[in-house]
């Protein structure tokens, strides 16, 4: 039986490149000590995409604070946590005779956590709706002779859900295996392990014979890749052997389990401290909830005389951290066996009722004073303006077979890398805009504004519109 699951683990972990025709060494280099996976994991932090999450929502977009998170330190505090989930996961495996290292689950682990919100548009969920809206504001579904656009960008069911229902988490597989080295197939070529860990979701925009109201599994509650990527997917997914339960409908990786942990350690405990620093809770509201969390651990002491509020909210963070690290590696151990063969769906945070209950006290209140105050809402709505403004501008200018003198100007403002697929580099702008489908072409846009940061997304907007001209 150890022998069984060591072969799987083999598989699971496999140091195969994304795109690659060959397989390589997990060393690839004998002058080079780094894995496979420490070359994912800074093939991350140098790209593009994850710098541009500096200045990308977290929870309090525009924030005028320098305390408050972005999508760039929540990262990499997910990071730093899935390291620690991924090491203590492999021990655990380690015990039960199946040969794996745990240094390399926490190296997978963090990278998968560093990238795992590289998907996400400016303005966080609230962009991601943003997109859904203007998509179904402008290509309402009907049937073909009821619709008036000049151009049905969709030649099938699959491509009209997959920008109408627009997910970051698909977006994310996008950049990491197409988008950022676009005339090569497989993108910068992760490991599958690496990108099967990020992929929650390893499934496509529309199920097979499934009705809207079905209850959806917890891997199934989103979608993980555009109908264009799916041959991707589809590579890395077999690949890594995960059970194939429909046509391009995939069980979860286990470690995909601890990425998702990680998330949700740090956004439930960091988003209830950045909204005490805000002063939208008290501090001795926060402190008192991170508190309750680290009593899990069974050896916390909080401080609670003579001492300031904000070191007294970092021991209690720290310690809830350390005691959900603790309950969510338990609840992996528990349910490892399951998970491997696609039987296991639920996040380890709700795996244990007592951590469940005290995360979910936490998030309904950060929710309704932090996410739902005014100031945050205000933002949201103008976000929500902004990026349907964008695509307002860009989309019928991309569609156009023949574009107008306004819609050539604004085409000459899309970097033309944003055409390119794998093949030829073409030089000429609108040569690489004619060879796409208008369902490409419609990506590319959405490419595009996703990949914008909050605070370009508005200047941009606001240059266009004429509410602020170039200085």
């Amino acid at each position: 039986m150890s022998t069984q699951r060591t072969e799987r683990w083999q598989q699971l972990l496999s140091p195969h490149r994304v795109g690659d025709k060959k397989d390589r060494p997990l060393s690839q280099d004998l002058r080079d000590e780094r894995t496979a996976y420490d070359v994912d994991y800074d093939r991350i932090v140098f790209s593009s995409a994850f710098r541009s999450l500096h200045d990308k929502t977290q929870v309090f977009p525009l924030s005028s604070s320098d305390y408050t998170r972005t999508r760039l330190t929540h990262s990499i505090e997910a990071s730093s946590v899935g390291r620690s989930l991924g090491q203590l996961a492999g021990r655990a495996l380690k015990q039960r005779d199946v040969k794996v290292e745990p240094p390399h689950l926490g190296t997978i682990v963090a990278a998968a956590c560093l990238a795992h919100d590289i998907g996400n548009p400016p303005f966080g969920h609230s962009g991601e709706a943003a997109i859904q809206h203007w998509v179904e504001k402008r290509y309402r579904p009907g049937k073909p002779g009821e619709r008036t656009e000049p151009v049905w960008p969709f030649a099938t069911w699959s491509e009209e859900q997959d920008v109408t229902r627009f997910e970051g988490n698909a977006q994310g597989f996008r950049i990491l295996t197409r988008l950022q080295a676009r005339n090569r197939d497989g993108g910068l070529r992760y490991t599958v392990a690496t990108v099967g860990a990020m992929s929650k979701y390893p499934r496509p925009s529309v199920l097979p014979g499934r009705r809207p109201k079905d209850k959806a599994r917890v891997s199934e509650k989103k979608f993980g890749f555009f109908q264009e990527d799916a041959q991707l997917a589809r590579e890395v997914f077999r690949t890594l052997g995960l059970t194939e339960r429909e046509p391009d409908v995939f069980s979860r990786h286990p470690l995909a389990f601890l990425v998702e942990a990680a998330d949700d350690i740090c956004y439930a405990l960091i988003d209830l401290e950045d909204s005490a620093k805000l002063g939208l809770i008290s501090m001795e509201e926060a402190c008192s909830l991170l508190e309750s969390v680290a009593e899990l651990g069974g050896h916390f002491r909080a401080l609670k005389d003579k001492v300031d509020w904000e070191s007294r909210m970092g021991v209690a963070r720290a310690g809830a951290i350390s005691a959900l690290i603790q309950e969510c590696v338990a609840a992996f151990e528990e349910h490892v066996e399951a998970m491997e063969v696609g039987r296991f769906e639920q996040p380890l945070v709700s795996a244990r009722p007592e951590v469940d209950a005290r995360l979910k006290a936490i998030t309904g209140i950060t929710r309704k004073k932090g996410y739902e105050s005014e100031r945050v809402l205000q933002i949201e709505a103008a976000g929500f303006k902004t990026l349907g403004g964008l695509l307002d501008m860009f989309a019928p200018a991309v569609l156009a077979d023949s574009p107008d003198l306004q819609e050539k100007k604004l085409r000459q403002l899309l970097p033309i890398e944003f055409f390119q697929r794998p093949g030829p580099y073409l030089e000429n702008r609108d040569e690489a805009i004619e060879r796409l489908t208008p369902y490409q072409r419609l990506l590319c846009v959405t490419d595009y504004v996703s990949a914008m940061t909050d605070g370009f997304a508005v200047e941009l907007y606001q240059r266009l519109s004429g509410i602020k001209l170039p200085e």
